[in-house]
């Protein structure tokens, strides 16, 4: 928590215990102002998670992202629908079966800077629509399919 307070003083706590963390507050990757919400959910024996619990989740709170179905790469490309919250997805920010993160790399050094990535693509994508933004993006089934196969 300490490199969060200290590269994103703005990013607050806002729930914390043994197993789960959870940070709010405003980014600003280029032009607009955003207020994201990362979860963490810590997780002690490795072996009884799945790709998508290990992972840190983000989502864009305020403002909410536009849908454009009209474009190729669809409504929102490189996100993870939340079923719960349908105008809140979760941020695709990369390849977890590629192993680009683990639980030892710090979230203020990889989520934080690869979501200030995502929502400056997003802003060229608004306005083109055409996303820049490179990767690999797995549908909701495909990224279940893979990780059981890594478990």
């Amino acid at each position: 928590i300490s490199s969060m307070e200290h590269d994103y003083p703005k990013l607050k706590v806002m729930k914390r215990s043994n197993l789960i963390c959870i940070w709010s507050g405003p980014i600003r990757p280029y032009r607009k102002e955003y207020i994201i919400q990362i979860e963490y959910y810590q997780t002690f024996i490795p072996e009884n998670i799945t790709c998508g619990e290990a992972q840190p989740r983000v989502q864009v709170l305020n403002p909410i992202l536009e849908r454009h179905s009209e474009y190729e790469e669809g409504p929102i490309p490189h996100i993870y629908e939340n079923d719960r919250e349908r105008q809140l997805p979760y941020l695709c920010l990369f390849d977890p079966t590629a192993m680009e993160w683990s639980t030892d790399d710090l979230i203020a050094e990889t989520t934080i800077p690869w979501t200030e990535r995502w929502l400056f693509n997003y802003e060229f994508w608004l306005a083109t629509g055409c996303w820049q933004g490179g990767g690999r993006h797995m549908d909701t089934r495909e990224l279940n399919s893979n990780c059981e196969k890594i478990n």
